[in-house]
């Protein structure tokens, strides 16, 4: 009764297996008609439900209890008819890989496209070299790493051209700070950029320049004794000047100092004695910004109070 129990055994191992080597062989199949995609618009279905269902009959004949007079002899047979499936699945990979090539080459093609259009130039850089490294389409992939290169280079000018114009408004401007700082950032963006060559310096020539203009400016105010704009230009001038260009200027500038105090303390003088209060006041509150530490800031201090107070019932009376 025994010898009659294990051959039912043996005989239901050898149809178990049987039927389970032919559906791993129809799961295989499967796959491969899935992947060279034979079976239309169920080709990708029929690539999963095959590769999930040769996992089951693996995961099956691997870890299947077999019987135990029989272990040694079966497990030899399923061992070598298990190295021919994984043989065959690994044909079907390579083969896979062989019919999806053109495939997943257009599809890189599309992302590098879609990669350019949406400004991603880096992502479409590295797609170029898988195309290159992976595929080994290495003249296609350069032709199209050289096509990236020069968008990036135009897209990059463009922008560089609308920059600059904002740095022509912080010079003309005579925001100098504002200026080399902006140039310190076009550097760091277009470290390579022709269009930036020597930025920095053209920006301290164009300071040194309006700094000669205003020199010439403030030596014809002088010499036409317009005091008032000579005084004006004599404090943005200041910003500009060199100890070296101070001691050309202290002349003419102590002059131009001397008679503008003058002119304003007789401004003063000549709006209290008008009883122009509102006037008096404005002078007399500029003569002492200007000049603190003088006699004359001091005399008008004094009487300072007193006129504000005048201003103040004169207006109120109006």
């Amino acid at each position: 009764m025994m010898s009659a129990m294990n051959n039912d055994n043996q005989n239901n191992y050898s149809a178990f297996f049987f039927l389970t080597t032919l559906l791993i062989l129809a799961a295989i199949v499967g796959i491969i008609y899935g992947a060279t995609n034979r079976a239309g618009d169920l080709s990708q279905e029929l690539f999963l439900v095959s590769a999930m269902t040769l996992g089951v009959l693996l995961a099956g004949v691997c870890f299947m209890n077999y019987p135990a007079r029989s272990k040694s002899s079966a497990s030899s047979s399923g061992t070598e008819k298990l190295d021919a499936i994984l043989e065959a699945m690994q044909m079907s990979e390579n083969a896979k890989r062989i019919l999806f090539r053109d495939r997943e080459l257009e599809l890189i093609r599309k992302t590098i496209r879609h990669d350019i259009e949406s400004g991603d130039f880096h992502a479409a850089l590295v797609l170029c070299d898988q195309m290159a490294n992976v595929f080994g389409a290495v003249e296609e992939a350069e032709e199209m790493r050289t096509n990236v290169q020069e968008i990036i280079h135009q897209h990059h000018e463009e922008r560089i051209h609308e920059e600059l114009e904002q740095l022509k408004e912080f010079i003309s401007n005579q925001q100098w700070v504002e200026s080399y700082q902006f140039a310190a950032r076009l550097r760091r963006l277009y470290p390579e950029s022709p269009l930036l060559h020597d930025l920095e310096q053209n920006i301290a020539d164009m300071r040194t320049e309006y700094g000669h203009t205003l020199e010439d400016r403030f030596l014809s105010a002088a010499k036409d004794e317009n005091v008032e704009q000579a005084m004006v230009l004599l404090r943005e001038l200041d910003r500009y000047l060199t100890p070296e260009d101070a001691r050309r200027f202290r002349d003419t500038a102590t002059s131009v100092i001397k008679t503008y105090r003058e002119n304003l303390g007789a401004k003063f003088k000549m709006a209290v004695s008008d009883h122009r209060w509102q006037d008096a006041v404005e002078f007399g509150g500029e003569l002492i910004a200007q000049f603190p530490n003088t006699k004359m800031a001091e005399e008008v201090k004094e009487i300072l109070n007193t006129i504000q107070v005048r201003a103040i019932e004169d207006e109120t009376a109006s």
